[in-house]
Parts: C-alpha cells; sequence; structure tokens
C-alpha cells in the first residue's frame, strides 16, 4: 500500500500535475445531456484558465450551469506509469476585465503562439473567444507510480463564496 502524502506533499503533487500538463478534458451537462471537450489551459495555483468560443456545447452548458468536472493525463504505454488528476468544482466565464486580462496573460504566457491572434484573420477568432474559470473543490491525484491504484484527494476549502456567478 502506497504511503499517504502530508497535505503539502499533495498540493505541490497536484501543482506538478497542473505545471507539466497542457491540455484538460472539461466534462460538463446540459439539457441535451452529458459532453466533454478537450482544451489548452494555464492555471493561477489550482485555479484553472482556458480560452473558448462562448457558442461552443461546453460554454452553454457552463452558462446554464457552473457544475463541472476535469481530468488531466499523460498518455502512458505502462499502467505503472500512469498519473493525473480528478476534479470536481465550478467553471464559468469571466466578465470582469481584470480578471479576464489576468486570465488571457496567463494563457499568453503558456502559450506564446496566442500572441499570433493579436494581428489579421487570427484576431476575428480571438475577438469571438472569451476566458473561462475553473475553480476545483476536489482534486484527486492518481499515481500509479506510487503504488497501483494510489490515489489522494486535497479538498479545497469552500470557494463558492470567491466564484463568480456570471452576469
Amino acid at each position: 500500500m502506497a504511503m499517504v502524502l502530508t497535505e503539502s506533499e499533495l498540493e505541490n503533487a497536484v501543482l506538478e500535475e497542473l505545471r507539466q500538463r497542457t491540455v484538460l478534458t472539461l466534462a460538463v451537462i446540459g439539457e441535451a445531456g452529458p459532453h466533454a471537450v478537450s482544451l489548452m489551459y494555464a492555471h493561477d495555483a489550482f485555479d484553472i484558465y482556458w480560452l473558448s468560443d462562448p457558442k461552443s456545447h461546453h460554454s452553454k452548458h457552463l452558462a446554464s450551469s457552473s457544475s463541472a468536472a476535469v481530468t488531466i493525463a499523460a498518455q502512458y504505454e505502462d499502467f505503472r506509469n500512469i498519473r493525473g488528476l480528478q476534479m470536481q468544482g465550478n467553471g464559468h466565464r469571466l466578465t470582469d476585465a481584470d480578471e479576464e486580462s489576468m486570465g488571457f496573460e496567463l494563457l499568453r504566457a503558456r502559450f506564446p503562439f496566442l500572441k499570433q491572434f493579436a494581428v489579421g484573420n487570427l484576431a476575428r477568432h480571438l475577438g469571438a473567444a472569451a476566458i473561462y474559470l475553473f475553480r476545483p473543490a476536489t482534486l484527486t491525484l492518481i499515481d500509479n507510480s506510487r503504488g497501483f491504484g494510489f490515489k489522494q484527494t486535497l479538498e479545497l476549502a469552500d470557494r463558492s463564496a470567491e466564484t463568480m456567478v456570471p452576469d
């Protein structure tokens, strides 16, 4: 049986997974049923940001219900190396200009190609996009390198008061 991590060790392991990966899978559910999508992300501690078209299925789902789940993992050939994150929390479109700017700067720092979207035809696509924020309430670290089936969950303090409700 794998050793239990201290809270600090678990937080560091979760943050390392967030740093090492660049794509997440967002799962939402709406009137039409469940929907999952892969998105490039940036993060600030445990807060996760992405850029998306407000007309997309997942964005529409988040507009009607902020409840969401996220997974982050790489592809592994050997089950003993499987590592990743499972998260539950809330996601929403940012509407505050300062928060949007901060989210976009995090994304631009992580993905320099976004600078190409500042001019020409690509600028139109960026102009139609919005910045979204996912705030996890629970983060579960999966790490078979620590022992087969290793899972440990980090429960974050209630941050629902921090989550802005979209206008």
